[in-house]
């Protein structure tokens, strides 16, 4: 079993939106993982650029004499997993009231929520994606899983969330899937009166 911790935590942290901030830098220490003979440490920033957190520097260091790290040892590390999985952890979210969880909290909160009104669906789903991008889990597919609908049930939502104003800055791959919207200015898709 892998176990996984945060070190050197920026105080820094960067407003990503919608409720969603996240240290400016963290470093990710893996123990455990198979055939890696030794300690990972991921030193992770969140890139204004980007958008979101990478990996800037990963390391490892050998458990003990008679252990070696090599190319093959450097490819079994699952950089991507730890960047998420401590991102997560790190991560806070702010809903409407002062009330304030990691993101693991607010996505596991998410996945256990079976009453939603359409608008909060989208607002959740706005919430969701700005912190699946901020820590570099794939948006769209996270929207879906936590609010349990289908991959092209997520583009509408986070369409109508960016028709709606929750999602600006968000590039969504079909703008015009948004489904019935109420008042949506412009050729959108259908319009309910």
């Amino acid at each position: 079993m892998v176990d996984l911790a945060v070190a050197d935590v920026s105080d820094n942290r960067v407003e990503v939106a919608s409720g969603v901030r996240i240290p400016a830098a963290w470093t990710a220490i893996l123990e455990g993982e198979p055939d890696v003979p030794g300690t990972i440490r991921v030193d992770i920033t969140f890139d204004r650029q980007l958008g979101r957190s990478a990996a800037a520097l990963v390391s490892v260091g050998r458990k003990a004499e008679g252990d070696e790290v090599t190319s093959l040892t450097l490819r079994e590390v699952r950089v991507q997993w730890a960047v998420q999985a401590t991102g997560l952890m790190v991560s806070t979210v702010s809903t409407d009231t002062d009330h304030s969880e990691s993101g693991a909290a607010y996505l596991k909160r998410m996945r256990d929520r079976a009453e939603r009104t359409t608008d909060e669906m989208i607002a959740d789903a706005a919430t969701i994606y700005r912190l699946a991008a901020a820590v570099s889990m794939p948006p769209l597919k996270t929207v879906a899983d936590n609010l349990h609908v289908s991959q092209s049930t997520a583009t509408r939502l986070m369409n109508r969330a960016r028709v709606g104003g929750l999602a600006e800055g968000i590039r969504l791959p079909r703008v015009d899937a948004t489904g019935p919207v109420v008042g949506a200015p412009g050729p959108t898709g259908p319009s309910i009166g």
